[in-house]
């Protein structure tokens, strides 16, 4: 595994786990971009006041556009990838900027972030809407305790079962799992529980157990 994989692994083991399911080339730039995403949201959920945030997102901002990582990891990887042409400046920005207009914006919220951050990922314009979906639900419980769960519906995911969207269609999963109240944060069987997914075995239901 990388250490980008790695790294999103220490952070968020489903993400993680759902970037199996992505192809490998692309592994690394997703799970830096993701663990981006993990950094803002703390950025803007542990500072006691908005300015503070601000600052936290705008050294993120600084270091992108200076190529200064000062031996953040982090950044350090996701310099690398500019360099090596696999992902662009202004992409990291516009990502970074999500988390930003929500310190203005009283109409924005974790769940409108993640979805932006998905549909933004999913980079396929018929599928955008449904993989921004996947992205709120899976990383914000009150999007997901009033979501209408039709919208996770085998129907609605088909067009993520493909090579670049296979991990979105995971995530779904995983949170269709969490909806019906069967996950546990310690279950040392998830991946092998994603795997039988893939493969049509049991998987969960879009709607909660009764």
């Amino acid at each position: 595994m990388t250490d980008s994989w790695q790294a999103l692994r220490e952070i968020d083991r489903d993400l993680a786990l759902c970037l199996l399911f992505c192809p490998a080339d692309r592994r690394a730039v997703l799970a830096d971009r993701l663990s981006l995403a993990l950094e803002a949201e703390s950025a803007l959920r542990i500072a006691s006041e908005p300015m503070l945030a601000a600052i936290r997102l705008q050294w993120w901002v600084d270091a992108i556009e200076t190529h200064r990582h000062e031996n953040v990891p982090l950044i350090g990887r996701l310099l690398t990838h500019l360099e090596a042409g696999h992902l662009r400046q202004d992409e990291v920005l516009a990502q970074l900027a999500i988390w930003q207009d929500r310190l203005s914006d009283d109409t924005c919220t974790p769940a409108t972030c993640w979805r932006d951050l998905f549909a933004m990922l999913a980079d396929s314009g018929d599928m955008k809407a449904t993989a921004g979906l996947v992205g709120a639900v899976l990383l914000d419980k009150a999007t997901a305790g009033h979501l209408d769960h039709s919208y996770l519906d085998d129907g609605h995911l088909a067009g993520l079962r493909t090579r670049h969207l296979y991990w979105i269609w995971m995530a779904a999963q995983v949170a269709r799992h969490r909806m019906a109240g069967k996950y546990r944060e310690d279950d040392a069987l998830l991946v092998w529980r994603m795997l039988g997914w893939r493969l049509g075995i049991t998987r969960p239901s879009p709607s909660p157990s009764p």
